[in-house]
């Protein structure tokens, strides 16, 4: 669990901290993007599945 919470935390926040370290920010549509993209990703990472037999 703790390392689901890490890697949906750097998902979605990382690439703002990359971007303000160098003064920049990102635009509202790339943000929208990057945090759709990175919830689908840990989303499909961690869907429950059947065990195999």
């Amino acid at each position: 669990m703790e390392t689901a919470i890490l890697q949906l935390y750097a998902l979605v926040l990382y690439p703002h901290l990359v971007h303000g370290t160098y003064g920049t920010t990102l635009d509202p549509k790339t943000t929208d993007r990057l945090i759709d993209s990175g919830v689908d990703m840990f989303l499909a990472y961690y869907a429950y599945r059947d065990a195999p037999a």
